[in-house]
């Protein structure tokens, strides 16, 4: 403070008025204690304890830091007149502290990465909304041989019984058979999928009478099948891979759901051929290992359907997708798919072992390019001897890493019952009455499924969020003692808080760019003070 402000304030007896607060200790109290004719040398200048002189500019700095700074502790590392023992004292339980903090921040940390979600269970039913499930049909062996002269000559195909032979072969080809593939190579292998599917059995359309606009023909690792109900059919259809198509289908806003005022809800299902069936994920595509029922033609199929379903809140999308330990379709993240589905994935990252063990990938996988070929018969082979490789029926790898889908429905039959239609008991029903074979065609079959509605659902649910890595986990007590959370615990180890951690990183970074700068300023005015004296 400068002497002639001294004066004046101590000659108008007038305190705190023109310098209402006055930094140096000494100044202040010369000015509130005029009466007081001497003051000790050693009164403290500043507040705070007195610390100690060091000598380099590291030294200097870090007093600076140690005696000003919000965590407790670190002014006694600094202050004067301590004994050796009290210093070590008091590093050893800084140190300590600081351990002792960080394996609880560890351990915080480690909850918000790996346990931030919990499944909650909802059984307000009123509220439920239960998507009805998609249906896929694959016709064994699905090849229609009437129609063969006809496609033959549509692909420029030479009808000969090797090459009928081959066809029908191909439409009932499974990973179990590839071995035993007829080795022809008269048509080239980036034809077969568009002449299998020109023979295709035919199955009539709005199967489930509801006007489905997602009716259609897909291609998945069991050849050919029709699909219903599923929105991500589209994706594997061969219109769709012939056009190079990548547009991501919009999730329309009307889905078909079940009424639950509805009582002894049932679905109803009649097919001409020998086929597999599933019941699945309007979400989902099918993949090899897929439950499938087979239904012969003149049977008559009897089952309960029961249905579970897992969804994620809004509030679960911030995370990323290692903490909520599951994908949403728009994550993507996949190559060969414009979204993201579990079965995709695990198609994708089978045609890709196929692709580095065989060099080509099976005509009912999606093209991915000129590089890579279409396999041939022997490379159809070369499939069959590494089926092992393919995880047809176990878990994928974790190097696939194909993670659930956030929004999972499952469709379980709980019981069923088969009933073959007696020929001679069908010949006596029609000769009476004609209304039961205009219900059950004697060649075809029929399935019937009693449908059971959820009474609960899960929920995927936000248990620890980043704030809550942050924000103090309040803990109350008789005295109302607070703790934990970061914050919490730097509190309760070294008198800090998140201020602290600021304070520290300011004086680490642009606080110390502005006392590096003060140096080199003195060292410059300093070496030219010495040069002017030795002139």
């Amino acid at each position: 403070m400068p002497e002639n402000t001294l004066e004046n304030t101590l000659d108008k007896d007038n305190r705190f008025i023109e310098n209402e607060i006055l930094p140096n200790l000494q100044t202040r109290w010369r000015a509130t204690l005029k009466q007081k004719e001497s003051m000790a040398n050693n009164y403290p200048n500043r507040f705070g304890m007195p610390t100690i002189n060091a000598k380099s500019n590291a030294g200097k700095y870090f007093v600076e830091f140690a005696s000003s700074s919000s965590v407790h502790g670190l002014n006694h590392l600094v202050a004067r007149n301590r004994h050796p023992v009290e210093i070590v004292l008091t590093v050893f339980f800084v140190l300590g502290a600081l351990l002792c903090l960080i394996i609880l921040s560890s351990l915080f940390w480690d909850r918000y990465q790996n346990n931030a979600t919990v499944i909650v269970v909802d059984n307000n039913r009123d509220e439920f909304e239960i998507l009805k499930p998609a249906l896929f049909i694959c016709p064994t062996t699905n090849v229609n041989l009437t129609e063969i002269p006809g496609v033959f000559k549509k692909h420029g195909v030479e009808h000969t019984p090797e090459a009928e032979e081959f066809f029908v072969f191909l439409g009932n080809l499974t990973y179990e058979n590839m071995m035993d593939v007829p080795i022809f190579d008269e048509v080239p292998a980036d034809k077969w999928l568009e002449i299998l599917y020109d023979l295709r059995k035919y199955i009539p359309s709005n199967m489930l009478k509801e006007n489905d606009p997602y009716e259609t023909w897909v291609v998945t690792e069991r050849g050919v099948c029709f699909a219903t109900r599923n929105i991500f059919a589209v994706y594997a259809t061969l219109n769709y891979w012939k056009t190079d198509n990548w547009t991501i289908i919009p999730e329309p806003d009307k889905l078909p759901l079940y009424n639950y005022s509805i009582d002894g809800i049932q679905e109803n299902v009649h097919v001409d051929h020998t086929v597999l069936t599933a019941i699945y994920d309007p979400f989902e595509l099918i993949t090899y290992d897929t439950a499938m029922k087979e239904m012969k033609q003149r049977t008559i199929l009897g089952a309960i359907m029961s249905i579970s379903e897992i969804k994620t809140k809004q509030n679960v999308k911030d995370l990323s997708v290692h903490q909520r330990k599951c994908k949403f379709f728009n994550d993507g993240g996949l190559k060969t798919w414009p979204i993201y589905t579990r079965n995709m994935c695990v198609m994708e990252c089978r045609m890709k072992v196929i692709q580095d063990k065989c060099n080509c990938r099976p005509h009912f996988a999606r093209p991915i390019g000129e590089d890579v070929s279409t396999c041939n018969a022997m490379q159809l082979r070369c499939i069959g001897e590494i089926t092992k490789r393919l995880f047809l029926f176990e878990t994928p790898p974790p190097s696939c890493q194909c993670v659930p889908k956030c929004n999972i429905i499952s469709y379980h039959i709980k019981s069923s019952a088969n009933a073959e239609i007696d020929k001679e008991y069908t010949k006596k029903q029609t000769s009476s009455s004609n209304c039961f074979r205009k219900q059950i065609p004697t060649t075809s079959s029929h399935i019937t499924l009693i449908v059971e509605l959820p009474q609960i659902i899960y929920y995927r649910s936000l248990l620890y969020s980043f704030t809550d890595f942050l924000k103090e986990l309040i803990k109350i007590s008789v005295n109302k003692f607070i703790a934990a959370g970061v914050g919490g615990a730097a509190g309760l180890f070294l008198g800090a808080s998140v201020l602290s951690f600021v304070e520290i990183f300011y004086y680490s970074t642009v606080h110390l760019c502005f006392y590096m700068k003060q140096i080199k300023q003195r060292r410059s005015k300093k070496a030219i003070g010495t040069s002017c004296n030795v002139n």
